[in-house]
């Protein structure tokens, strides 16, 4: 079990070390890098793409991660820019008229973590049943297109999903989360909650659950939100969910795409 910030805070560190090919002290330094986009053992197995690019801080310096058409592009219109100027309204504005050429979007996502440590189970009330799903059962439960954060579009060999809770409302399913494995030591929770179940604290009994059997799995939990998705932020901070790290990076523009938690669907 990861039983404190310090050392959950090093396993992200070594994860994002892998996924944006820098050196961990770039994360430690003020100031902002420029790496080229590689793929390395370690990574989060989220599809590497032709053309990249990623602004990435865990609070102090910024590792900026992209393909190498990208790289001069980025030296010059980012590389002397501060941390807080590269987050500004005006910078990803920048960054999304460039990425655009190639049909992508910029998507900004705040990520936390969770450790024994910091952790406020939470325990719903009787009108809420649960069932926690794994193996055979959680890969039918994968078709079901209604829960799409959680479960994402159909199986995925890459990142499964490991385990999952079913939340039941007065005996009709209301919500799904489920953990997808992006790596060997982190596993990130998804949630759906349908709208007519919302506001009851399902959300929360869900991710409680589930944060609880990783910790017994010996992985990290982690979750993502939208910087907008205050309601889904909420719901972290309240079982002891801290920031840390923020991500902005380019996607190809999709129809119908899912939550940009789960770039690999």
């Amino acid at each position: 079990m990861i039983s404190d910030q310090k050392s959950a805070l090093n396993i992200v560190k070594t994860v994002l070390t892998a996924d944006f090919a820098c050196e961990e002290r770039d994360f430690d330094e003020e100031g902002v890098v420029i790496r080229q986009a590689r793929e390395i053992p370690g990574r989060r197995r989220f599809p590497f793409r032709e053309k990249s690019l990623t602004i990435v801080t865990m609070g102090k310096g910024v590792v900026i991660s992209c393909s190498a058409g990208r790289r001069r592009w980025a030296k010059v219109n980012l590389g002397k820019l501060s941390r807080d100027n590269l987050f500004s309204v005006y910078a990803i504005s920048r960054i999304q008229k460039y990425v655009a050429r190639n049909n992508q979007n910029m998507h900004l996502d705040l990520k936390f973590i969770c450790t024994e440590d910091t952790f406020k189970p939470f325990a719903s009330g009787r009108e809420i049943q649960l069932i926690l799903l794994e193996g055979e059962k959680l890969r039918e439960l994968s078709e079901n297109e209604r829960f799409p954060n959680a479960l994402g579009y159909g199986y995925n060999p890459q990142r499964p999903r490991m385990v999952a809770v079913v939340a039941s409302y007065r005996g009709e399913t209301a919500g799904v989360a489920a953990a997808a494995a992006d790596c060997d030591v982190m596993w990130q929770i998804g949630v759906d909650t349908l709208p007519e179940y919302r506001n009851r604290g399902i959300a929360r009994t869900m991710v409680s659950t589930l944060t609880e059997n990783l910790f017994e799995k010996g992985v990290l939990p982690y979750y993502s939100t939208r910087a907008v998705n205050i309601a889904s932020q909420r719901t972290a901070l309240s079982l002891g969910y801290h920031p840390a790290w923020v991500e902005l990076y380019s996607r190809e523009i999709q129809h119908d795409a899912p939550h940009p938690e789960d770039p690999s669907s």
